[in-house]
């Protein structure tokens, strides 16, 4: 299964990527869904925010006020961070869920707007950033939410920034454009990596190409699947892991570098084909 998260800002145009992804048979997992999902009427969810912000935010038939809700927590970092720790961790657990109930060869599209602010891109294969610049967003969010301008600008200022998103991105999706722009895109994206990605990291095999320099998102990967204790530079197309861990093989093949030879082992991503070599400390498998 190949695990890819989508994000960007509001107005970006997320919710069109992923709705075209998902007609070119990807399975979604939309972490805005799964967020009113967990504090729907009836929930334990609900009644923990009940408990943290008071009956105010419920609305007349015991469902929760999000406008209420809202202006409580705009503009609090700490009641913010208080909701969070409520919501986060429920979403996760349901879409941990839906990604064990998806097929073995899936492209399973994570579609999480705080992907990057929750510091969870290096988890992903793959990470796509949707990018629109900030008059274009402004203009949506007033056209599709009815949003004021200064409004919308605050809301985007409050989240990550183009340039916090782009150093995790492995593609960024341009999306200011007509929509029959965005779906060539998406259609040569489909077919020349996210498809290749999947059959590769299935059958345990490389992406072939020119190696190339690994870039500073592939190394919070590799670090992210192996751990703190590894130890890990760039050296040219290589990455060279000092690590001591004796399930590292299992480790990176999961994060989508499968081994070709007794302590090296290659992306299984033809957008990004490196290499990764282990010198263990301890036995290896």
């Amino acid at each position: 299964m190949l695990k890819v998260g989508l994000t960007g800002g509001i107005g970006a145009g997320k919710s069109a990527v992923a709705a075209r992804l998902a007609r070119r048979g990807a399975v979604i997992v939309d972490s805005d869904k799964l967020a009113r999902e967990v504090v729907a009427a009836g929930t334990d969810g609900l009644a923990e925010v009940v408990a943290a912000f008071g009956d105010g935010v419920l609305g007349p038939g015991g469902e929760l006020d999000r406008p209420a809700l809202g202006a409580k927590v705009f503009g609090d970092d700490e009641a913010r961070h208080r909701l969070e720790k409520i919501i986060h961790p429920r979403v996760r657990a349901r879409a941990h869920e839906l990604a064990a109930a998806a097929p073995a060869d899936a492209i399973l599209v994570n579609d999480v707007p705080l992907l990057v602010e929750t510091g969870q891109a290096p988890s992903y294969h793959l990470v796509l950033v949707v990018a629109a610049d900030l008059d274009t967003r402004v203009r949506r969010l007033a056209e599709t939410r009815g949003m004021p301008a200064d409004q919308a600008r605050s809301r985007i200022a409050a989240q990550a920034s183009d340039a916090e998103r782009a150093a995790v991105a492995d593609v960024l999706i341009p999306n200011d454009s007509a929509l029959d722009e965005l779906d060539a895109f998406l259609a040569a994206l489909w077919r020349d990596r996210l498809v290749p990605f999947e059959e590769n990291l299935r059958l345990g095999r490389a992406a072939s190409g020119d190696r190339a320099v690994p870039p500073a998102r592939l190394v919070a990967r590799v670090q992210h699947a192996l751990g703190a204790e590894a130890r890990i530079t760039v050296s040219g197309s290589d990455l060279i892991v000092e690590a001591g861990a004796a399930d590292q093989a299992d480790r990176l093949t999961a994060a989508g570098f499968p081994r070709i030879a007794p302590g090296e082992f290659a992306s299984a991503d033809p957008g990004c084909p490196v290499t990764v070599r282990v010198r263990a400390e301890g036995p290896q498998r």
